[in-house]
């Protein structure tokens, strides 16, 4: 689990190490006020979607989650002592054909004093967009 204050000071080669992005082959790329930028390494077991070589849609969708939530994680303030995931919606505009590696963005949209809005892109190698997310993450307050 990863310490409440180290949201306050993302450093991402500490959360590359964290086991949720670890696991999953997730790679930090860049993060700020708003806005965050991952990757995945594409290995044989992220494959599997639909009987094709394609990424698995649940990947995508693990990746969405990891990426909303880092994002939000820059929205927090000093009276913010946790958050979750209210909404995960991912639209999968075509089958994620990628060799390599996959790009995920997502940036704030609104947000207001417990709730944050966000949208999201998942690319294939050449930036062309495979999926699109919107989502809805809680701040829980101290009382």
């Amino acid at each position: 689990m990863i310490p409440l204050e180290r949201f306050k000071n993302i450093q991402i080669e500490e959360w590359n190490k964290d086991l949720f992005f670890e696991w999953a082959g997730i790679e930090i790329l860049a993060v700020a006020d708003g806005y965050a930028k991952m990757c995945i390494n594409v290995e044989p077991h992220h494959r599997g979607g639909g009987g094709t070589k394609a990424i698995n849609g649940g990947i995508v969708a693990y990746l969405f989650d990891g990426l909303m939530g880092l994002c939000t994680a820059t929205q927090w303030h000093e009276n913010t002592i946790g958050m979750a995931t209210i909404s995960l919606t991912v639209n999968y505009v075509g089958m994620l054909q990628a060799e390599k590696q996959v790009v995920g963005e997502a940036r704030v949209v609104k947000k207001g004093k417990e709730v944050v809005f966000l949208e999201g892109t998942v690319t294939d190698d050449f930036g062309n967009i495979a999926a699109t997310c919107t989502g809805i993450y809680k701040l829980r307050q101290k009382k």
